[in-house]
C-alpha cells in the first residue's frame, strides 16, 4: 500500500513539475516574442525618422516657401510630413509592451511633433526655428531609444537618410 501511495506522489508530483515548466517555457517566449515585435517597432520608427526629408538639415536652408496655399509649400511640405511622423510614433506605440521602458521617448516623440504642427501654424516664419527644434527633440529621443536598448538599434540621427543615395 505504502509503495502504492508512494508512485501516486511521485507522478503526481511529476505531471505538476512538468506542466509548471512547460508553462515557464511559454511565458519566456512569449515575453521574447513581445520584446522582439517592440525592438522590431522601434527599429523601424528610427529608420523613419532619419528618412525624413522635412528634418534633414538641407530641408532648412533658404529660401523656405511659406504660402499656405500652395500645397506644394515647405510650411505645408514640412507639417504634412510630421504629421504622417506622427501618426508612425503612435503606431509604434501600440506594439510597446504595458512595462516598455520606452514609452517616455515615444510620449516626447508625439508631444515634440504637436508642438511643431502648432508652433508653425501659429508662426509659418518661424519654419525653420521649429524645423531644428523639433529635430533636436527628437535626436535626444531618439538617442534615449537607442541608450535603453543599445543591443538592438542603431543611432541614426533625423533626417540623416533623407538623401542617403547622394
Amino acid at each position: 500500500m505504502q509503495v502504492l501511495i508512494a508512485q501516486a506522489m511521485i507522478a503526481t508530483i511529476s505531471v505538476a513539475g512538468g506542466a509548471l515548466i512547460a508553462l515557464a517555457v511559454e511565458r519566456w517566449r512569449g515575453r521574447r516574442s513581445e520584446r522582439l515585435t517592440e525592438v522590431s517597432a522601434l527599429r523601424l520608427l528610427i529608420v523613419e525618422i532619419a528618412a525624413r526629408r522635412a528634418l534633414a538639415h538641407d530641408f532648412t536652408a533658404p529660401p523656405l516657401t511659406l504660402d499656405r496655399a500652395d500645397p506644394s509649400s515647405d510650411l505645408n511640405s514640412a507639417v504634412r510630413s510630421i504629421r504622417l511622423l506622427r501618426k508612425d510614433v503612435r503606431a509604434a506605440r501600440a506594439e510597446l509592451r504595458a512595462a516598455s521602458s520606452a514609452w517616455g521617448e515615444l510620449d516626447e516623440m508625439v508631444a515634440a511633433c504637436n508642438v511643431f504642427i502648432e508652433a508653425t501654424e501659429a508662426h509659418p516664419q518661424d519654419l525653420a526655428v521649429e524645423v531644428d527644434r523639433l529635430r533636436s527633440r527628437l535626436e535626444a529621443a531618439v538617442r534615449g531609444l537607442v541608450a535603453l536598448y543599445p543591443d538592438a538599434l542603431e543611432l541614426r540621427l533625423p533626417g540623416s537618410m533623407a538623401y542617403a543615395s547622394r
